[in-house]
C-alpha cells in the first residue's frame, strides 16, 4: 500500500432523508472506507405526511446501527421540515464551520471506491489554489474524452458527491447578491457563449428568484461564476445517481428526459495525470448543457420513445394506447 493510499479519509458530510433503501447502499459504501469523522445531517418529516416520520426514523436508525467502526459521528437532525434549500445549506454551514475542507454524500449518490482517494488528494493539491471552488465526482460525458488527464476543467458545479473547502462554501449567498450586475457585464456569453445557453441560465436563475425551485446548489453554483472559480471534473465518472425514480424523491422523481439514472462508473487510474495548462473545457460544458442540463425538445421526445419502448417491451405499447382510444 502507498503512502497514498494509507492517508486517512477527508471528513465526510452525508445528507439523508426519508430514503431507506438508498440510504443503505450509500451508507455500506461509506462504511467500506471507514471515515474518521463523519457529520449526518437529515431534514424532519414534512407535516401532512405521517408515514414519512416512520421512514425518517428508520434511516436515523440505520445510521446508529451501521456506524460500526470507530469514527468521531456528529449529527444534525431536525426536528420539522426545513425543505431541501434551508436543510441542506445549514447542514454545509453546520459542517464548515467544523471542519476546513471535506467530501459531500446526499442519500442516493453512490460512490465508486476511488471516489474518496481522488477527492482527498486533490483537496490537498488545491487548498490554496483559488482557481478551484469544487471538485466533483461526475462526469456526463458520455465516454467522450475530453483530455488526456485525470479531470479537467469546468463551470458545472456538479454535487452528486463531491468535495470543497470552507473557503468556497462562505461565498455562497442564497440570495444571488451581485447577479444581475454580473449578468450585464456578460459574464453568462464568457462562461458559455451568447443565444440559447445564455437564455436557459437566465430562465434558470430566474425561477430560482421566484421561488420556483427550493433548492441551494444555484446559488453555490452562480458563486464559483461570480468568483471567477471553476471545478474539477473526473475523467470517468465516479458517482451514480441511484435515486431516480423514487417515491420520496425531492429533485429526481423521474428521468426519462435527462439520462442520468445509474450512469455506470469506472475505476480511476493513479498516481493522477495533473493538467499541464488552465483550461477551461467549454466544449465539454456546452455538451453536457445539450445533452443533461438543458435537452432540447425533440431529445426529450426521443428519450420518451426509448422509455417507453424499454417498459413495455417494443411497439406494443402504441397499439394499446391505439385501441385504448379507439
Amino acid at each position: 500500500m502507498d503512502n497514498q493510499e494509507k492517508r486517512s479519509q477527508p471528513p465526510l458530510l452525508f445528507l439523508v432523508f426519508n430514503r431507506p433503501d438508498t440510504t443503505a447502499e450509500v451508507l455500506k459504501a461509506i462504511r467500506a472506507q471507514r471515515p474518521e469523522r463523519l457529520y449526518v445531517a437529515c431534514d424532519g418529516p414534512r407535516s401532512g405526511r405521517p408515514e414519512e416520520r416512520e421512514t425518517v426514523q428508520r434511516v436515523r436508525q440505520m445510521i446508529a446501527e451501521g456506524v460500526d467502526w470507530p469514527c468521531n459521528l456528529q449529527t444534525l437532525y431536525r426536528d420539522t421540515n426545513l425543505g431541501c434549500k434551508k436543510a441542506v445549506s445549514s447542514a454545509l454551514d453546520w459542517f464548515f464551520e467544523n471542519e476546513e475542507a471535506g467530501i459531500i454524500l446526499e442519500d442516493d449518490c453512490l460512490p465508486h471506491p476511488d471516489f474518496w482517494r481522488f477527492c482527498g488528494e486533490l483537496l490537498d493539491k488545491y487548498a490554496d489554489d483559488e482557481r478551484v471552488f469544487m471538485i466533483s465526482g461526475d462526469n456526463f460525458q458520455e465516454g467522450k474524452h475530453v483530455t488526456d488527464d485525470s479531470y479537467y476543467v469546468s463551470a458545472l458545479t456538479h454535487i452528486w458527491g463531491w468535495a470543497a473547502w470552507r473557503r468556497s462554501w462562505q461565498k455562497v449567498d442564497l440570495d444571488l447578491s451581485g447577479y444581475d450586475e454580473w449578468v450585464q457585464r456578460g459574464g453568462l456569453k464568457r462562461l458559455f457563449g451568447p443565444g440559447r445557453w445564455e437564455r436557459a441560465w437566465k430562465r434558470t436563475f430566474e425561477r430560482y428568484r421566484q421561488g420556483r425551485y427550493n433548492t441551494w446548489d444555484y446559488p453555490f453554483l452562480f458563486a464559483a461564476w461570480k468568483h471567477d472559480q471553476y471545478a474539477l471534473l473526473p475523467s470517468v465518472n465516479l458517482v451514480s445517481n441511484i435515486g431516480f425514480g423514487h417515491q420520496g424523491a425531492t429533485h429526481t422523481a423521474t428521468d426519462v428526459y435527462h439520462g442520468l439514472s445509474r450512469i455506470s462508473m469506472e475505476a480511476m487510474p493513479f498516481p493522477l495525470r495533473h493538467p499541464n495548462q488552465w483550461k477551461h473545457q467549454q466544449s465539454a460544458d456546452i455538451r453536457t448543457l445539450r445533452s443533461k442540463m438543458f435537452p432540447s425538445p425533440a431529445l426529450k421526445l426521443w428519450r420518451l420513445l426509448v422509455f417507453k419502448l424499454h417498459r413495455y417491451g417494443g411497439l406494443s405499447f402504441l397499439f394499446v394506447r391505439a385501441r385504448r382510444s379507439s
